[in-house]
């Protein structure tokens, strides 16, 4: 796994805001993009990034300065980890064994356009007449006494 001495997180208000802010952090200093997260439907997104510290403070200095600019400023939160513990590493980026594990256990299902056919072909349709309700049946029994 590789290791970096500081990352970056951003918490920007919506999506659209946090793709401009990667692409100014990116931009802006020597960083490697390391995830996003999206949570409330695109409207609150985390980003990461990793570099060296001073990479790292320069595009998250760069992102909040983006924000400033922006009315209602948009920036939930942001911060600089200098020197990360690794276990936080493995938190944000998962392993090779732990990617192969995922691509082995998610089953691959392909349908043929042949077989739907088949099914509909067989089955016969049945239609359903829906039974009277409890009400229509004393308004006909109601009737009938009454003539």
């Amino acid at each position: 796994m590789k290791s970096y001495e500081a990352i970056g997180v951003v918490e920007a208000q919506n999506f659209t805001t946090a793709l401009e802010l990667v692409d100014e952090m990116c931009k802006t200093s020597h960083v490697q993009f390391l995830g996003a997260e999206k949570y409330l439907g695109g409207r609150l997104v985390t980003v990461i990034v990793g570099g060296s510290i001073a990479n790292v403070t320069a595009a998250v200095e760069a992102a909040r300065a983006v924000c400033d600019k922006k009315p209602m400023n948009p920036l939930k939160m942001s911060l600089v980890i200098p020197k990360p513990h690794a276990e936080i590493l493995k938190f944000i980026i998962p392993s090779q064994a732990e990617a192969e594990v995922m691509k082995v256990t998610v089953p691959q299902v392909q349908e043929t356009q042949e077989e739907p056919k088949k099914i509909a072909q067989e089955t016969p349709v049945q239609e359903t007449v829906p039974s009277p309700s409890k009400n229509a049946k004393k308004r006909k029994n109601k009737n009938a006494t009454m003539k």
